[in-house]
C-alpha cells in the first residue's frame, strides 16, 4: 500500500462511461473508447470502487456527455466536425444512459455536461459542496480528452484529485499514457484501484 492519506470525504465520480461511447455496437464505438475501456479492463475497477463507495456510504455520482441538438460547430478539429455532423448523444436518448454494468444505485445522480466541462450546465459543484466532498476519485473516458481536461477543471475548484490509472481508458493509447504519466502528477495522485480502496 503507498504512503498516503486520503484528504476529506471523498466522492466517486464517474465520467462519460455511457452507451454511446462505451457499450459494443453504441453510436460511438467507431472512436476506439469502448475496446480501449473492455481491453483495460477498466469496467471491472469502476465496479470495485462503486461496491467499496457504497458500501461505505460515500457519494457515487456520474457525469455523461449530453449534446444539444444544434451547436455553433468550431472550424478546426475533426471532433467538432464529427460531433456537428451526427445526431447523438441526445437528451432523452440510449445514447446518454449510462453503461448496464456501472448503473447508478438508487438515489445516485447523472449530471450532464457539454461538450467537455464537467461542471458545465449543471449543479455538480454544488452538489459535491453539499456533501461535504473535498476529494475527488474520478474515473471513466477518454484519458485524453474528458479525465485530462476534467482533472485541471477539478483542479482550478481546489479539489484534491486521486486519478486510479486502471479506471480510465483512451482509444488512442500513447495519449492515455501520456496524460496519466506526464500531464496529471504536478495536480493528482495517480494510483490504483486497489490502492484507494485500502485508504477509504
Amino acid at each position: 500500500m503507498a504512503d498516503w492519506s486520503l484528504a476529506g470525504r471523498p466522492a466517486l465520480v464517474v465520467v462519460h462511461m455511457q452507451k454511446s461511447l462505451c457499450m459494443v455496437g453504441g453510436s460511438l464505438e467507431q472512436m476506439g473508447h469502448c475496446k480501449a475501456a473492455r481491453d483495460a479492463g477498466i469496467i471491472p475497477n469502476i465496479q470495485a470502487l462503486q461496491k467499496a463507495f457504497r458500501d461505505r456510504g460515500l457519494p457515487v455520482v456520474f457525469v455523461a456527455a449530453c449534446h444539444p441538438e444544434e451547436f455553433k460547430v468550431p472550424a478546426y478539429g475533426p471532433f467538432w466536425q464529427a460531433a456537428g455532423a451526427m445526431k447523438i448523444n441526445l437528451e432523452g436518448t440510449p445514447d446518454v444512459e449510462v453503461i448496464d454494468e456501472l448503473a447508478p444505485a438508487p438515489g445516485e445522480r447523472i449530471f450532464y455536461n457539454w461538450p467537455f466541462d464537467i461542471f458545465r450546465f449543471n449543479d455538480l459543484d454544488d452538489h459535491l459542496g453539499e456533501l461535504g466532498v473535498e476529494t475527488v476519485i474520478v474515473t471513466g473516458i477518454a484519458t485524453g480528452m474528458a479525465i485530462g481536461h476534467n482533472s485541471f477543471c477539478l483542479a482550478d475548484r481546489l479539489y484534491s484529485l486521486i486519478v486510479p490509472s486502471d479506471t480510465c481508458a483512451d482509444g488512442n493509447e500513447k495519449l492515455h499514457r501520456a496524460v496519466i504519466d506526464w500531464m496529471l502528477p504536478p495536480i493528482a495522485l495517480i494510483t490504483t484501484t486497489e490502492d484507494v480502496i485500502a485508504h477509504l
